[in-house]
């Protein structure tokens, strides 16, 4: 073992110090570097960028030429622009003047609006803190050439904080968004202080995140890559265990591996500190401790893929043979039936799981309610079937081998197992789906042995992969439509009973969170405030603008005071505190805020109404306090709502998927909401009294009834997509099979290669099908994403040209109504410095609300020098609250007062939101612009997400169908390709020169006809020269043999011919013992004419080797003759261990005969020194044939004649022809089969001769 350790260390050093090297490296920069300068790493970005900003604002201070035109106000657009563009704000004032407040002269930024109530200091660069964040202010005294003196001041924003976080306001650092996360400014001194350029400090900063540190780029990075080369090379290791140990040492030390490592994972989670990632987050995802998120699923899903492709590539299924003893039998198969169940019910539970209880979303048509997690939803969805796949295909192919022909036993138990798993399940949801998974087993299962689909073959063609590919993605597209389909009717009865309740739950938690301020400390303190008028309002005003900022833009808030004797405190409207009391105590229905109910006003108007007594601390009561808040009526493409919209909760007002009605208790329609085409009047109760839910497919719609009470019906309806859905479901899920292949394809390969570049290239040869293959479907691919992108910016550019066409005619039309509204009389001057004064008032301010209210926009008014005066929505406004400043926006400000143009529209961002502004003078008679008109039009694009999900889904299901179509065509053309390749490639394999080689015949002149036609005289010329060739081989072998004859039969004659001379001799010379040298010398000839036989016998049998005589016979028959032989032969211990089947060979029987003949004889002649002769014979199947051994305990072949053993004349003996076993392998490679040797001086030789089989029966 230790040998072991250090030879495959040894093979792999680079792989274990790079992985040691990447472990440290992480581990030291996350506890030693990062844990102390994360925040430093932050204060630095930070620090920098505002120097850079000081900086550029240094050099701006000193350009008198571009601060003389912006004071001129002679600067062109892209000067503006330019100015905009630099990250900071600037503004620049004029000379105070008799202590009053500057003049603004230019600004760049909307966004906020610098305090000029102090005079300008010198001092450098100092924090302030605004109502929308914090910001770096530097200001500059000027003076131009004309002596004219300014002021020039900076606001570098730093971080954006407002008074209320929404989804779209929330609170970041500039240009470092993922900074909060980590740092944030600290109220105190700490060791990370930001500074100026002067090298003043400017704030601190502080840790946020102190026991969940995040690691680094780089850190993560070097785990990754170290965890990728750890994985290498514990794959590395269990090849070698493979080939040195065998399969089951190498699986057990793989499976180990991973195991421990998943261990330590959860053990010590600290080490990797995975939960510092949102895949990790068990919010989105957690079924177990083992599956507590998304990303444990991930890592486990794609190691247990990793485990099983290696058992199933590496399992030779040959050598399984069934056990001696049935019942041994049966408990396996029993064994890996439950496996496969088990395996199936869990694996269906886990997809049940992803799409029924994780917060992703398998709603594939419409593609933005995907998000990163979605996709690796699919990605773990692929990979747990792929290991599906490889593990049922071996425990089917093992179980098939132990039953034998009685495969119907396997679905037997299989099905028994599965129904008493679902017996006891208690989980009826489970229940449900486990029988549909159950049935689908036993159709897979008969799948999988059907031979057309070769679902038992290891080794898959394309062909039959792109199959079990759509057999999974059906199956797995068929339980996710069938979760989602119960998860979206659950969330429609939810949405009817939000609908028949009418209440809204965002609004409520805003209102909450208002009204907690409003406790009875709060207004028993401050209650003697509301008797006097002017505290009154003031108190009211400020209540609205600040605790319920967030709230009133749905929703118009108005607040009534009572006091002890129910008497009205300056209400703004007529409403007596019986009304309201009525309305609280009769027509309210409870809320979950304690004194806060909500009434229906009319069938489509829900409103809140809030009620609290203020009492002193000697109980006595000083009044009431009520807040009554109605909804106001926006349009989709307002702007304030979506600023402050919290979430997108399944309410009427956020829906477009679903169309809604509400029917009363005479079936007439009350109201309805989308496009939908309800009817007026309902015949008939379409709820059957026995339910309260009741589904109904109407014109490719699905409607949802539901009766919350007697006197009302609501219906919900829903186009009915299923279809498309399928379609587009079952396209992800192949594509991600795909990806999954090539991502396994790629892995193969690296392992292969082991991460070196010339053997990568080598491994990387693709044929000319794969060639093929790979073109076609990369064009195609590549023309859907061209033209995908290119209809998507397409939908976006007619999208955006509609959006401000339709501005532009409504502010057109805006534009004339307030025109006529204070012109239209035609009382007004002329002169602009008047009407700047005249026209901002209540009628104006009334005028602009009325145009609001009937256009559902917001609507703005600014004067000429781009300060707002009006706004539409005062209750919730976005200015005085210091989300943005007063001012206009600076480009549009250029174009409208300086450029003069009739109107404008601009880009700008608040927050997250994105959204068009227009803007158009307002001009008087004399057409003169007295003030500027602007509508801030936010769109929530749902028709351009439709329209471009619908066609995402489109473009992804015709290009699944055209990865199908591409794969057949490159399927087609490459077998026609290479089916002629093929051809030619077997012809140019048959070629031989001692027998006639075929032409092909090619009809076609093509480039395939060209090489036909070389190939035929290559044909032609190897024809002449195998002739050629072949006479002189022949003329040359009869020389050698003639050789080789004369030499054998030289031998025996010399003997011969000097016996028959010395007898010639004595009977010359009489001597006396002539008759016993005659009998010796008669002896002697005898023996020398067996010789000359025997090398006739040799010669003969050679020469006829190339023409067998085959016929089918038993091989053990022909042996037992020659076993018996051997078996009875003194001083040899003969060993015949054959196999237990009878074995039949198609061959020539007297030549296998001759060869098992020779090769026994050698062993016993080999082994003749050995006081005991040893002979072992014996047998093994392999598959499609039979290997007999032969071994002896001889001398061994020494080293140096083991390459000339099946030589023809070469022999060890001294005495013999050398033809035996050039002979023997003649024979053997005659019947298709082969022989060799292993040998070991000293210790002996062995002899192996494999067979092909007729075949093996019992």
């Amino acid at each position: 073992m230790k040998q072991f350790l250090k030879t495959k260390l040894n093979r792999n050093t680079y792989l274990l110090l790079a992985v040691i090297g990447l472990f440290g490296i992480a581990y030291l920069l996350n506890n030693y570097v990062l844990v102390t300068t994360s925040t430093r790493y932050y204060t630095r970005l930070i620090q920098n960028r505002i120097q850079q900003k000081e900086k550029d604002f240094e050099k701006l201070s000193r350009d008198t030429a571009l601060l003389a035109s912006l004071v001129d106000r002679r600067y062109q657009e892209a000067t503006l622009e330019k100015l905009i563009n630099k990250g900071y704000y600037v503004f620049l004032y004029g000379e105070r003047v008799n202590g009053q407040l500057p003049e603004l002269l230019f600004w760049n930024t909307q966004e906020v609006l610098p305090d000029m109530t102090s005079p300008a200091t010198e001092v450098g660069s100092r924090t302030i803190i605004m109502a929308n964040g914090i910001y770096v202010r530097t200001e500059r005294d000027l003076y131009l050439k004309d002596g004219r003196r300014f002021t020039l001041v900076a606001l570098i924003p730093v971080l954006r904080k407002y008074a209320v976080q929404t989804e779209n306001l929330q609170k970041e650092f500039v240009d470092f968004s993922k900074a909060i996360k980590q740092v944030d400014i600290a109220s105190g001194p700490t060791d990370f202080a930001v500074k100026g350029e002067k090298g003043n400090i400017l704030f601190y900063l502080q840790k946020t995140n102190l026991h969940n540190q995040q690691s680094s780029v780089v850190t993560i990075i070097f785990v990754l890559l170290g965890f990728l080369l750890l994985f290498l090379l514990l794959h590395q290791i269990a090849i070698y265990l493979h080939e040195r140990f065998g399969f089951w040492y190498s699986t057990l030390f793989l499976a180990l591996s991973v195991l421990l490592l998943r261990i330590g994972s959860y053990l010590f989670p600290r080490v990797l500190n995975l939960r510092q990632f949102e895949l990790f987050d068990p919010s989105i995802y957690s079924s177990n401790y083992i599956l507590s998120s998304l990303g444990d699923l991930l890592i486990n899903a794609l190691l247990f893929c990793w485990v099983v492709v290696y058992v199933n590539r590496r399992t030779d299924v040959s050598v399984i043979k069934p056990y001696e003893a049935p019942w041994k039998n049966w408990v396996a198969v029993v064994g890996m039936m439950a496996g496969l169940v088990v395996l199936t019910f869990t694996f269906s539970g886990i997809l049940q799981g992803l799409v029924s209880d994780a917060q992703i979303s398998f709603n594939v048509t419409n593609i933005y309610s995907l998000t990163q997690y979605s996709y690796v939803g699919f990605l773990i969805l692929a990979t747990l079937a792929l290991s599906y796949f490889f593990l049922s295909q071996l425990l089917l192919t093992l179980a098939g081998k132990l039953v034998g022909a009685r495969n119907y036993v396997v679905f037997i138990i299989a099905a028994t197992i599965g129904l008493l798993i679902i017996s006891f399940t208690g989980d009826t949801n489970r229940v449900e789906l486990n029988l549909y998974v159950m049935v689908w087993l036993l159709v897979f299962m008969w799948l999988m042995q059907q031979k057309i689909f070769s679902g038992l073959n290891l080794r898959l063609n394309v062909s039959e992969v792109l199959f079990w590919l759509f057999v999974f993605s059906f199956s797995m597209s068929a339980v996710i439509i069938y979760e989602n389909r119960k998860i979206e009717v659950d969330e429609r009865q939810r949405y009817a009973g939000r609908i028949a309740l009418q209440s809204d739950p965002a609004s409520e938690r805003l209102l909450s969170v208002a009204l907690t301020y409003l406790d009875s400390n709060f207004l028993s303190r401050n209650f003697e405030r509301f008797y006097e008028e002017a505290s009154n309002a003031w108190i009211k005003d400020s209540i609205i603008s600040r605790s319920f900022i967030g709230y009133t833009i749905r929703y118009e808030t108005r607040i009534y005071t009572f006091d002890s004797t129910d008497a009205p405190l300056f209400n703004s409207e007529p409403a007596s505190y019986d009304t309201l009391n009525t309305i609280f105590r009769v027509q309210g229905k409870r809320a979950a805020t304690p004194g806060l109910r909500y009434f229906e006003r009319s069938f489509d108007r829900i409103s809140y109404i809030y009620r609290r007594e203020a009492i002193d601390e000697n109980g006595k009561r000083l009044g009431t306090f009520f807040v009554l808040s109605d909804p106001r009526n926006y349009k989709s493409d307002a702007l304030t709502p979506e600023l402050f919209r919290q979430n997108r909760e399944l309410v009427p007002e956020y829906s477009a998927v679903y169309s809604y009605a509400v029917y009363d208790s005479m079936r007439n329609l009350i109201r309805n909401y989308n496009d939908y085409a309800f009817p007026t009047v309902l015949s008939s109760d379409p709820v059957p009294p026995d339910k309260e839910f009741h589904i109904i497919s109407r014109g490719g719609y699905e409607e949802l009834w539901y009766r919350p009470s007697s006197d009302k019906r609501i219906a919900v309806a829903r186009k009915n997509n299923s279809s498309i859905e399928a379609i587009t479901l079952f396209a992800y899920l192949f594509s991600t099979f795909l990806f999954m292949l090539a991502m396994y394809r790629f892995a193969s390969l690296l392992i292969r290669s082991r991460l070196r570049w010339s053997l990568f290239k080598q491994h990387w040869q693709l044929s000319i099908r794969s060639q093929i293959h790979s073109t076609i479907i990369s064009v195609s691919l590549l023309s859907f994403i061209v033209i995908g992108i290119a209809t998507i910016l397409f939908f976006i550019n007619r999208y955006q040209r509609n959006n401000q066409d339709r501005l532009t005619r409504a502010i057109q039309i805006m534009t004339r109504q307030v025109q006529n509204g204070l012109f239209g009389d035609g009382s007004t001057d002329d002169d602009s410095t008047l009407l700047y004064f005249t026209i901002f008032n209540n009628k104006t301010e009334k005028l602009i609300q009325e145009i609001a209210e009937v256009h559902g926009m917001d609507v703005n008014l600014y004067d000429t020098s781009g300060n707002i005066r009006i706004t539409s929505n005062p209750d919730a406004d976005i200015y005085s609250s210091g989300v943005l400043s007063t001012k206009m926006n600076p480009l549009a400000y250029h174009r409208l007062h300086h450029q003069h143009h009739v109107q404008t529209v601009t880009e700008e961002t608040v927050g997250k939101v994105d959204y068009l502004s227009i803007y158009s003078p307002i001009r008087n008679k004399g057409g003169r612009a007295v003030a500027f008109l602007n509508i801030p039009s936010y769109s929530s694009q749902v028709e351009l997400k439709q329209e471009i999900s619908n066609f995402v889904v489109t473009v992804v299901n015709l290009n699944a169908f055209i990865f199908l179509v591409a794969g057949a065509i490159a399927l087609f053309i490459t077998n026609r390709i290479t089916s002629s390749f093929t051809l030619i490639g077997q012809k140019m394999r048959d070629i031989n020169l001692r027998k006639m080689n075929e032409k092909i015949e090619w009809k076609r002149d093509d480039e395939i006809g060209v090489l036909v036609k070389e190939y035929n005289k290559m044909v032609q010329k190897l024809e002449d020269s195998a002739e050629a060739l072949a006479k002189s081989e022949r003329e040359g072998a009869w020389r050698q043999m003639a050789r080789q004859v004369a030499h054998e039969i030289k031998n025996p004659l010399t003997p011969m011919k000097l016996s028959i001379q010395y007898l010639q001799k004595a009977i010359d010379n009489n001597s006396k013992d002539v008759k016993q040298m005659t009998t010796n010398v008669a002896r002697t000839l005898i023996e020398q004419i067996d010789h000359l036989s025997k090398i006739a016998s040799d010669f003969s049998q050679f020469a006829n080797i190339g023409n067998p005589k085959n016929e089918v016979f038993d091989l053990h028959e022909m042996l037992h003759s020659l076993v018996a032989l051997y078996e009875a032969t003194e001083n040899l211990d003969f060993t015949w261990k054959r196999v237990e089947q009878r074995v039949l060979l198609f061959a020539d029987k007297t030549q296998l005969n001759r060869l098992f003949t020779n090769l026994l004889q050698n062993a016993v002649e080999a082994s003749a020194h050995r006081e005991q002769r040893m002979i072992r014979m014996e047998e093994t199947l392999d598959g499609a044939y039979i290997t007999v051994s032969i071994t002896d305990n001889g001398t061994g072949i020494p080293e140096q004649m083991r390459n000339r053993i099946f030589t023809p004349n070469f022999t060890t003996k001294s005495s013999g022809t050398g033809l035996g076993l050039a002979m023997s392998k003649g024979i053997v490679e005659q019947a298709k089969g082969e022989l060799w040797f292993v040998t070991k001086e000293g210790e002996g030789t062995t002899f192996f001769v494999k067979l092909p089989l007729l075949r093996a029966t019992n």
